[in-house]
This record gives C-alpha cells, structure tokens and sequence, in this order.
C-alpha cells in the first residue's frame, strides 16, 4: 500500500514547544509481559513497529523510544485496544489483561518536544490525516517524519501528538539519548488484570460496544 505522504526534506520547518508538569502532573504508560520481561521504564531499542518508530539516530543505532499518554484511558487505547475495530466495534480478550501493566510516571521538568499537534502540521505540508490518522500499512511513510525531527532538532526530548485513538488526550514518544538520568521517574505500576485497573478498561470496553469474549 502506497500513501502518497511526502517525505521530510534536509531542513524542516519543525516546531519546538515544551509541556510541564504542572500542565500534566503525571504521564500514563502501558507495557505488556507477553513476549518480553518488559518492566515500567523499559525503553523500546529499535524494535516494534509503530508509526513514529523505530528510528535512527543518523549514525546507525536506534532511538530508544517510549510511550506515554496524559490520560489511562487513551493509554489503554493505544496498547491494550489499539489492534481492535470501532466501526463495527470488534472483539476483546479479557484474559490478555493478565500481561498489561499501568505505569504512572513523571517526566523531566520542563520537557522540550516537536509538535505533530494539527496547528503546526500545515507548515509541514502534513494533514492530521496524513500524519496521525493512516493505517499502520503507512507506517513506513509517517516514520521519516519522526526520524526527521530527532536529527534536525537536537534540543528535542521527544514528539508530541495526539492520538489516533483517543483525540481527547495528549501522547508523547521520549527520546532516551536526549533525556537525564533517569529519563523518567515510576510512581506506581498497578495490574490491569486486577482492581480498580480492570474496572476502568472493561468500563471502556463497554462504552465503545466492544465485545468481550
């Protein structure tokens, strides 16, 4: 499949702009234990495939990458329901939430990222569409432009956006190498198998019609 987005050319005209914590307190991450010994600040190292990674560093190696969203809910939406259909609403596996994990963590204060948010994507000559709202088979053509705004923007500590799935909340993609030490601090991890976890993804599950089998 061909999407027909442009690529990125040598110099874009990238925004920059920073979130705090006092704008968002806390940052919501989802890992799942199914494949791998995954633990709460595990960083992605060049693997998965996802719309803005993995990426390059320009000199070979990958970007270390990691995921948070500013709400639970568009965290659930962006792992644990994230392969599943709206329209017609598709059907979930309840057992699977034995392998999910829900981390709170907090970032570094202020933290500097390129805005993929609908305002600036224009000067980009992006849509939100394009850029936000493909199918995972254009991956490989939304991709450059995360690759792209690591390696032009060296003060960038990662990409904001908002979600595909979930438009109501923000989404980051953190750069390890551009991040302290630690890149981030867990407050808590709590099971989604278990209370009250479980109870805010099968509420979801419900309120978008999702079968539970």
């Amino acid at each position: 499949m061909t999407c027909s987005i442009h690529q990125p050319a040598g110099s874009e005209p990238f925004t920059l702009d920073t979130v705090t914590r006092a704008q968002v307190p806390v940052w919501f991450h989802v890992y799942c234990t199914k494949k791998y010994p995954t633990q709460p600040d595990t960083f992605a190292q060049g693997w998965g495939d996802t719309r803005f990674a993995p990426i390059s560093t320009g000199s070979g190696s990958p970007v270390h990458t990691y995921y948070s969203a500013s709400t639970p809910e568009c965290a659930y939406m962006e792992s644990v329901l994230h392969e599943i259909p709206l329209s017609p609403p598709g059907a979930f596996d309840v057992s699977e939430l034995q392998y999910y994990h829900l981390a709170q963590v907090t970032l570094t204060d202020p933290l500097t990222y390129v805005s993929f948010h609908t305002p600036y994507l224009p000067r980009l000559g992006l849509t939100r569409t394009e850029l936000i709202g493909t199918p995972p088979a254009c991956y490989l053509e939304t991709r450059p432009w995360a690759e792209a705004a690591y390696q032009q923007q060296l003060k960038s500590q990662a990409i904001g956006y908002g979600s595909r799935r979930d438009d109501s909340a923000r989404c980051l993609m953190l750069f390890e190498q551009r991040l302290p030490k630690p890149p981030i601090s867990v407050i808590k991890t709590e099971p989604l198998a278990f209370p009250p976890r479980r109870q805010e993804v099968l509420a979801l599950v419900r309120h978008l019609k999702i079968r539970k089998i």
